[in-house]
């Protein structure tokens, strides 16, 4: 599908997120065709123009990159992938739909989580968790705006690599702000790549973030990032494409779960646990 023209910024994708960056941005393969993925399960596919924005971050054991993580998620269907953003020293946001979903039965029964992955390498090895959190009414009521959920990790991660700042900012603000979505989708026959792209956030509603950026399966839990690469701040979960907007939205974006006060009080007793 075309990029919608009437409510969008002007942001030239191929200039680097910052002149001081220390990654190497290369360009993607061509889009290709949805597929299906084993199992019977849709693959996500939302590149949003005639071309795949993305990059692959090379650099990952630079700041903010490093605070990515690639997820491996293990269930009684078999094994998902997915991404979070370390929130704390031991404390790993993701969405929801990764952690509790009907595809797995429920619960996942553990996640592997690789702070800063680029291709086979771990620059800062791997944790192993069995301890997860939902926000209720994600649990409830699988309620798109409240798709977040924790990973508790029983080692310090964090004090290693460091963790992103987060914070709810004002919806009225958001609409033609730069936005950053970073994660770990299927690319080159592995999610072993740290993919990178930016684009206008276009608006949001009903507690949900519409942006034009390109997403594919794997980024779900990615943190949604403004500002500087040198101090960035998540303001969203990524969990959906554009199927999943409403039309009043209109087509051509992608969207996540907007970080409001009340996550970001639930974010704090999960780090306390």
């Amino acid at each position: 599908m075309d990029r919608p023209q009437s409510d969008s910024v002007s942001i030239d994708l191929d200039v680097p997120l910052s002149a001081g960056s220390e990654g190497t941005l290369a360009p993607l393969l061509a889009p290709e065709p949805p597929s299906r993925a084993p199992a019977g399960r849709a693959r996500m596919f939302s590149i949003l123009g005639p071309r795949d924005r993305r990059r692959v971050e090379l650099t990952t054991t630079a700041a903010p990159w490093r605070m990515v993580c690639a997820l491996r998620i293990e269930t009684g269907a078999g094994v998902f992938n997915g991404t979070g953003w370390l929130a704390g020293p031991s404390t790993v946001i993701t969405a929801g739909h990764c952690l509790h979903n009907p595809a797995f039965g429920g619960w996942a029964r553990r996640v592997t989580v690789i702070p800063g992955q680029s291709w086979n390498k771990r620059p800062f090895g791997a944790a192993v968790s069995t301890r997860f959190d939902c926000a209720p009414p994600w649990l409830a009521d699988r309620d798109r705006a409240h798709d977040i959920g924790c990973i508790h990790l029983d080692e310090p991660a964090g004090e290693r690599v460091g963790w992103m700042k987060y914070d709810a900012i004002d919806p009225a603000a958001l609409p033609r702000t730069a936005a950053v979505v970073s994660g770990y989708p299927e690319y080159a026959g592995s999610y072993e790549h740290l993919l990178v792209a930016k684009g206008p956030v276009r608006t949001s509603l009903e507690g949900r973030l519409y942006y034009e950026i390109d997403t594919t399966d794997g980024q779900s839990g990615g943190p949604v990032w403004i500002g500087d690469v040198a101090a960035p701040t998540v303001v969203a979960v990524h969990g959906y494409e554009a199927d999943a907007t409403p039309a009043e939205v209109g087509p051509g974006v992608n969207s996540g779960a907007l970080l409001t006060p009340d996550h970001l009080r639930l974010i704090h007793t999960w780090q306390g646990g």
